[in-house]
């Protein structure tokens, strides 16, 4: 699926099953890292100060200031106004009255990635292709999974191990179940000659059509995937540059 070059300007907002894509830096100066740090909340203040050392605690202060920022540019309000409830799976999801707006956020060293949508339930993924510990698509990925995996060529296997990562992880971010539901219980495609698409859901591939599974570029050595909980869908790239002020 390739994303549509035009971007929409003017606080132009998703239409039917257009996921607006967000890619953005976090590592940044720290007066912008201030500025943004001023808008998050107290519980948001408390997370980052958890964090173990100054670079990861400014990462987590950016990736969440941009995303109010870029919500901000959705919903008409102020950043800083915005205020966010949490599923009992972990998900984080607007309070009312903009609980209607879904979106997700991933971030993977120093880059980060928001998805967001007015009209179904989203989850995205992003990440670093690094080398992989051996036996980990045997512990976590599906038996079909691991066999087209095994079947590809030695150095195709690390790019295609994190195909198979972030289309899984968007998923279960889209599903709000995260780890409770299993990674090997539902089959993605994998591998360079295959779109991105879920196979099956517990064993239904009918179950699996009600979905669209999209991926997408997030920067030199990254993968990145979403997951819509939609028939047909696609993406539209966005750019920071966009937000007033």
């Amino acid at each position: 699926m390739n994303p549509s070059d035009e971007i929409p300007r003017d606080g132009e907002t998703c239409q039917n099953h257009v996921v607006d894509a967000w890619v953005f830096g976090i590592d940044e100066a720290h007066s912008v890292t201030d500025k943004l740090r001023a808008a998050l909340s107290g519980d948001e203040l408390a997370r980052a100060a958890r964090l173990y050392d100054s670079s990861h605690q400014r990462r987590f202060i950016s990736a969440r200031g941009r995303m109010r920022q870029i919500l901000a540019f959705y919903t008409g309000c102020q950043p800083a106004e915005l205020s966010f409830e949490v599923t009992p799976a972990g998900k984080p999801m607007l309070c009312a009255p903009h609980a209607g707006l879904h979106f997700n956020l991933s971030h993977s060293g120093s880059r980060a990635a928001l998805g967001v949508c007015r009209t179904a339930a989203l989850g995205i993924d992003i990440e670093a292709v690094r080398e992989v510990r051996e036996g980990l698509a045997r512990r976590f990925f599906a038996a079909a999974e691991v066999a087209a995996l095994e079947a590809l060529a030695t150095d195709q296997q690390e790019h295609a191990f994190f195909q198979c990562w972030t289309r899984k992880e968007a998923f279960l971010k889209a599903t709000g179940e995260g780890i409770v539901r299993g990674l090997d219980s539902f089959e993605v495609s994998l591998g360079p000659n295959e779109p991105a698409r879920i196979n099956s859901i517990d064993g239904d591939e009918e179950a699996a059509r009600a979905w669209s599974l999209l991926e997408f570029d997030p920067g030199p050595g990254m993968l990145g995937a979403v997951a819509l909980r939609a028939e047909k869908a696609c993406l539209r790239f966005r750019a920071v540059q966009e937000l007033p002020g």
